[in-house]
């Protein structure tokens, strides 16, 4: 995607000054995606092919109100790392919610895509939180 390099710097900006953690913008031509790491805002072209695998992803949303945490307060590695794979059932992340901690599940058996919401974020009801990819077992139940 070609887009004017002030343009991403006045996004970034923008971006900087807000706690959103992605911002992407799809187009004819591709993907522009700005990814926020702390104070830092950073610049990623998506090509088409991962636009297409983008397609094919769900989202998995906050089933409630609460702090998003993508990892166990007793762990120090995330639950779901992008390119992980998980079963039907298992964590990709929890929802503190005063002294509850649920853990949001895999709804089926999938591929990380990308975790959508930053550690420690306040999340709502439906805030997207993992983006994931569903693999087919060939198992009918």
């Amino acid at each position: 995607m070609s887009v004017d390099p002030a343009f991403v710097a006045q996004l970034s900006t923008w971006l900087a000054a807000t706690d959103i953690a992605v911002l992407e913008l799809r187009g004819p031509d591709g993907t522009l995606r700005l990814v926020q790491a702390g104070s830092v805002v950073r610049s990623e072209a998506v090509s088409p092919v991962e636009d297409i695998a983008a397609a094919e992803a769900e989202v998995v949303a906050a089933p409630g109100v609460g702090v998003f945490l993508d990892r166990h307060p007793l762990r120090l590695e995330p639950a779901a790392a992008p390119g992980s794979q998980h079963a039907a059932g298992e964590p990709l992340g929890f929802l503190r919610t005063g002294p509850i901690l649920q853990a949001v599940s895999a709804p089926c058996d999938c591929i990380v895509e990308g975790v959508l919401a930053a550690h420690g974020a306040t999340v709502g009801f439906g805030t997207p939180l993992v983006a994931i990819v569903p693999i087919d077992t060939g198992e009918t139940p």
